[in-house]
């Protein structure tokens, strides 16, 4: 792997990649599972290799799927959790009902974690991962399987601690990297092939979204992608042609255009744009 990345302090950068690309891997010699061949993690100035008990109690995870304890109630996990970060008794109940109220789960601390919904798992694993105060935190897939409503939920909640400490957001969910991090970084075949905002790697470039009829223009045109609307109308974006080039295109065939307008590169199209680039110069 060649992984250079920096998280900052009241800052959250999305890792993003294809499976197989080593998001699992980074994240598990982040977190202290594997040691790095060569280089060198540094979490919050301390050096793993000199350091490791310390910098992984430094360190705030919350693996995919919150694989909780199903049979214990979420008050009795929070206290096992506060315990095995060395906080003593004040330390572990001060912890436990602040994260509580942030997290907002009060309501559930009673309830055994195998009878809650996908939410509260979520939250109560986010709070353990932050009983002990890290200055990293670590969330992998933390969105998978949450509804929308929870989705904004969970999202407010993870913008909130990152006042206070570095977060690490993997993920594949594009639209929700977008709306919750700062800036990004794009791993493919264990490199960082991309950095920074996804306006900043957006090449800016504009396409053309034009309505179609009949359906039989589109092989006339230079699309990226089609989508039959109905029988008679076809939706199609064109890459590298103007508008008034495909008003002649339309009006030589004899076809009719009922709506043009220009897009610019999505957020999907920025991501695979920079793999396949990433995969070409290999």
């Amino acid at each position: 792997m060649g992984v250079d990345l920096s998280v900052q302090k009241g800052q959250i950068r999305g890792l993003l990649g294809p499976n197989g690309a080593g998001k699992t891997t980074a994240l598990r010699m982040i977190c202290g599972v594997l040691a790095p061949t060569r280089g060198t993690i540094l979490i919050d100035g301390l050096d793993f290799k000199s350091d490791p008990v310390i910098a992984k109690r430094r360190i705030g995870y919350l693996p995919e799927g919150a694989p909780l304890p199903s049979e214990l109630r979420a008050s009795d996990y929070l206290l096992y959790v506060g315990r095995m970060y060395g906080l003593d008794k004040t330390a572990r109940t001060l912890a436990i009902n602040t994260w509580s109220e942030r997290c907002d789960i009060t309501s559930v601390l009673n309830q055994s974690i195998g009878t809650l919904s996908r939410g509260y798992r979520q939250r109560v694993g986010l709070a353990a991962a932050l009983l002990h105060q890290p200055k990293l935190i670590v969330l992998d897939e933390p969105s998978t399987g949450l509804d929308p409503e929870q989705s904004v939920s969970f999202r407010a909640i993870v913008k909130d601690v990152a006042a206070d400490a570095a977060v690490l957001y993997s993920s594949h969910n594009l639209a929700e990297v977008e709306a919750t991090c700062d800036v990004v970084s794009i791993l493919c075949q264990g490199k960082i092939v991309a950095d920074g905002t996804f306006e900043s790697l957006s090449t800016g470039r504009t396409s053309v979204s034009v309505e179609i009829s009949p359906h039989s223009i589109a092989s006339k045109l230079p699309t990226s992608s089609c989508v039959s609307i109905d029988e008679k109308w076809m939706r199609c974006v064109c890459e590298k042609i103007s508008g008034e080039q495909i008003a002649k295109i339309v009006s030589e065939e004899a076809g009719l255009i009922r709506l043009i307008q220009p897009v610019g590169e999505s957020t999907e199209m920025t991501y695979l744009r920079l793999i396949q680039e990433s995969q070409v110069h290999v």
